[in-house]
C-alpha cells in the first residue's frame, strides 16, 4: 500500500514514518507540507515524492492511503478531503474536538468508500489484550477502580501547539485522553457521569495539569491525571476485590525497547508479565489489513466517538 504523509510534524518523523517503512507491505511514497520542509524529510527518510500543498498530494492518484498529523482542530477538515480524494486515512488522536465532528468524518469516509481509523496507537500493543483476559478470567476478582497517569514535563514555548487553546491544547487533550481511551478500552463501559479540576495558565489559556473523574455504568470510578509540569509517567492500574494490575508503560513501551510490563498483585502473591509488541506497526498492519480482508472498523468508531463525547463534557467543567 502506498502512503502519503500530510505534514511533516514531529510524530510523523519521529514514529509513523519508521513505523510504516517497519511494516509489512507498506510504502512511505510521498509527504506534503505547507512550511517548506517537505524535501528535506522526504530526503531523510528516503521518502520518493515530496508536494508542497496536502491538495497535490491528495490529487496524486498513486496514494491509496494517508497518514494525518496535524493539529487537532484540522483533523475534520482534511480527513473529509483525503476521503473525498478516494483515500483511506489513519488521523492522529484526538480525531476530532467534538464527537459530531468524529461521526462526519466517519461518515464521509463511508459514503467515499474508504477506511478511517483513529491513530490511538497505544491500543495496538498486547498488553492490553492481556490485561483485558486477566479481568475477564476474574483474576482480581470485580474492578471497582481505575487510576491512569500521564504526564512529562517541557519548558513553555508560545509556539508548542500544545499551549494553543484555539487548536485543541492543553494536557486533557494531549496526554489524558490516553487515560480516558484506555479505561473505556479495557472495561467496555458507558459512563454515566463526569467531573474534573484543572490549573489552567495564566498565559496561554489551557489546562497544563488536570484530574478528571468517571463514574461508570457499573459505578466503576475511573480517575485520570495528566499534566505538563510533572515527571515522567504513563501507567495505569485496574483494582479489584481479590487483587490489582498495573501496567506499568502504558502508553509508550515504544521507548522502551516495545516491551510492556504487566504486574498483577493478589493474594498468592505479585506476577510480572514481559510482553513485547511494535505498536505503531502494529497499528498500520491493522490498519491495511482492514482495509483488504474488508473487516468492520464498526468497534473502533464506537469507541472513538465514545471517548470524545466524556472529553467534550470534561472539557465543559475546566
Amino acid at each position: 500500500m502506498k502512503w502519503g504523509i500530510l505534514s511533516t510534524a514531529a510524530i510523523a518523523k519521529k514514529a509513523l514514518i519508521p513505523a510504516l517503512q517497519r511494516a509489512e507491505d507498506a510504502e512511505v511514497d510521498a509527504i506534503a507540507s505547507q512550511n517548506g520542509k517537505e524535501r528535506e524529510v522526504a530526503e531523510e527518510f528516503g521518502i520518493p515524492k515530496a508536494y508542497s500543498s496536502y491538495e497535490l498530494l491528495l490529487a496524486d492518484e498513486e496514494i491509496e492511503a494517508v497518514y494525518i498529523p496535524l493539529p487537532n482542530h484540522l483533523h475534520k477538515e482534511w480527513t473529509i478531503k483525503a476521503a473525498e480524494a478516494g483515500k483511506h486515512v489513519l488521523c492522529e488522536k484526538p480525531a476530532a474536538l467534538k464527537a459530531q465532528d468524529v461521526e462526519d468524518m466517519i461518515t464521509a469516509c463511508k459514503q467515499n468508500q474508504v477506511y478511517f481509523l483513529e491513530a490511538f496507537m497505544y491500543q495496538f500493543h498486547p498488553q492490553h489484550e492481556r490485561v483485558k483476559q486477566l479481568i475477564e478470567e476474574g483474576a482480581i476478582g470485580d474492578v471497582g477502580l481505575v487510576r491512569a497517569s500521564f504526564s512529562f514535563h517541557f519548558n513553555r514555548d508560545s509556539n508548542n501547539i500544545r499551549l494553543d487553546v484555539n487548536k485543541g491544547g492543553g494536557a486533557l487533550w494531549d496526554v489524558g485522553c490516553y487515560g480516558i481511551h484506555s479505561a473505556l478500552h479495557v472495561l467496555s463501559q458507558e459512563v454515566k457521569n463526569v467531573n474534573a479540576v484543572a490549573h489552567i495558565d495564566d498565559k496561554f489559556g489551557v489546562d497544563t495539569t488536570a484530574v478528571a473523574t468517571l463514574m461508570l455504568e457499573d459505578e466503576t470510578i475511573v480517575q485520570v491525571d495528566c499534566s505538563f509540569d510533572g515527571v515522567p509517567r504513563n501507567e495505569y492500574e485496574v483494582i479489584g476485590t481479590k487483587g490489582m494490575i498495573k501496567v506499568h508503560d502504558a502508553y509508550r513501551p515504544d521507548k522502551k525497547d516495545h516491551q510492556g510490563i504487566v504486574t498483577i498483585q493478589t493474594e498468592n502473591g505479585t506476577e510480572e508479565m514481559i510482553i513485547e509488541g511494535d505498536q505503531y506497526r502494529l497499528q498500520v498492519e491493522t490498519f491495511m489489513n482492514a482495509i483488504q480482508r474488508q473487516e468492520s472498523f464498526v468497534d473502533y468508531h464506537r469507541e472513538t466517538v465514545r471517548y470524545i463525547e466524556v472529553m467534550e463534557d470534561l472539557q465543559q467543567l475546566l
